[in-house]
């Protein structure tokens, strides 16, 4: 393993290679903290942004190295510069405060993206995707270790922002899919990016539409659904962007049975990753609050999920999705059969088969929140049950997190209860 050293910024020269800086990669330009210092420009330009002090990696410098810091400054541990964190991972609690912040982070970043374009009207010049690129990279690479984060960030989020909050929550679905699959870094990165933009044609629907609290009338159901094709045109021709990225915004509504749109579209001429998110798309709408109906509970979503998988949806990838997160999912809000309230917050590996979604018997942890009489709890409690298709089901009923007004603000706070 590399022996890394910390310098100051002041000793830092052409031919270092650096491999972190004392700021979050949301704090600089950079697409990378880990590059060959190839000119004293660079250097300057580092000093301009407040960069004081730098880690180097000797073996791929081409140099000999200055003398290390004799002691090395207290940075807070969130801003550990992305690139160390295969070399200095970050505990499980510690990746959901920075997924917490990442989650915010693209929530701002991707209204502002829409502010922006409805502001502008026409579209004359690229837009500039490469902030999205680099915080999903940070993302999958910061989740990876802990892929749960991904589902209780995604469940509990509570909001009235839909198309903001349901475009990153779809993202931080389609990089749990991903892992779940062992899909490798660069296809979850390509997972996430089209979990984000898949609904970016919606920009040019109307807001009274979008925001309308009754059903859609027959003229107003034709333009919703024209934001697919104008998400996949803003993609192709104002992106850099993949290609499968606008074909996902394209084809994400298109459906099995024909009851899809555009219906110029083919549902078999789609591919894995469009079909995916199709999956992703249905399960985070059906369990998010909208204006003209309550959220469900993910359980109860998966559900219909699974049934429309007979005939609308893909049952490969429906069925991947219910294996991969569970029968109560990550951030379930449940009532137990002893008449305790709780939330999901584990799934144990079982022994026969290494995975959570084992089908012969479930582990998982819940934290109880209200005990049997229905009165919250000082402390929380951690309780583990076991749930077999043999025995009596251990739950009487799951919620949506907002019938009980719990969302992550609420819960973050006990996190180390059961991340550690």
């Amino acid at each position: 393993m590399n022996k890394y050293l910390t310098v100051s910024i002041d000793s830092l020269r052409v031919g270092h290679y650096v491999v972190g800086i004392d700021k979050s990669w949301l704090e600089t330009p950079f697409l990378s903290h880990r590059f060959l210092i190839e000119s004293k420009r660079e250097i300057e330009h580092m000093k301009s942004l407040g960069i004081k002090v730098v880690t180097v990696d000797p073996t791929r410098s081409l140099f000999v190295e200055p003398s290390p810091l004799e002691e090395i400054p207290q940075w807070e541990e969130e801003v550990v510069p992305a690139p160390l964190l295969k070399e200095v991972p970050y505990s499980p609690h510690k990746s959901m405060e920075m997924l917490t912040s990442l989650h915010e982070y693209l929530v701002r970043k991707f209204r502002r993206l829409f502010e922006d374009l409805r502001g502008s009207g026409q579209v004359t010049s690229p837009l500039d995707t490469a902030p999205f690129l680099k915080a999903i990279d940070e993302v999958e690479r910061i989740g990876r270790d802990y892929p749960d984060s991904y589902l209780f960030l995604s469940h509990l989020q509570s909001s009235d922002d839909e198309t903001f909050v349901h475009s990153v929550n779809t993202m931080f679905l389609a990089l749990y899919l991903a892992h779940s699959q062992k899909s490798a870094r660069e296809d979850a990165v390509l997972w996430g990016l089209a979990g984000l933009f898949h609904d970016l044609g919606k920009v040019r629907i109307p807001l009274e539409i979008l925001h309308k609290r009754g059903p859609l009338d027959p003229e107003e159901w034709n333009i919703v659904k024209q934001h697919p094709l104008i998400g996949e045109e803003l993609i192709k021709g104002h992106t850099k962007l993949p290609p499968i990225v606008a074909k996902v915004a394209g084809e994400h509504h298109l459906r099995r049975d024909g009851t899809g749109y555009p219906n110029s579209r083919s549902f078999e001429d789609t591919d894995a990753v469009t079909r995916a998110i199709m999956i992703i798309d249905t399960f985070d709408d059906l369990i998010s609050d909208r204006t003209y109906r309550p959220g469900l509970s993910p359980s109860k979503a998966l559900k219909i999920i699974v049934d429309a998988a007979k005939d609308s949806l893909d049952p490969r990838w429906a069925t991947q999705f219910f294996l991969s997160i569970g029968v109560y999912p990550v951030g379930t809000v449940l009532e137990l059969a002893e008449g305790e309230i709780g939330i999901v917050t584990k799934y144990h590996p079982h022994p026969e088969t290494g995975t959570p979604a084992s089908r012969l018997e479930q582990k998982f942890s819940v934290m109880i929140l209200k005990n049997r009489s229905g009165f919250p709890l000082a402390k929380p409690v951690i309780r583990t049950v076991t749930w077999s298709p043999l025995g009596l089901p251990p739950v009487t009923k799951t919620f949506n997190h907002s019938d009980f007004m719990i969302d992550w603000e609420m819960i973050q706070g006990y996190a180390k209860l059961w991340v550690e």
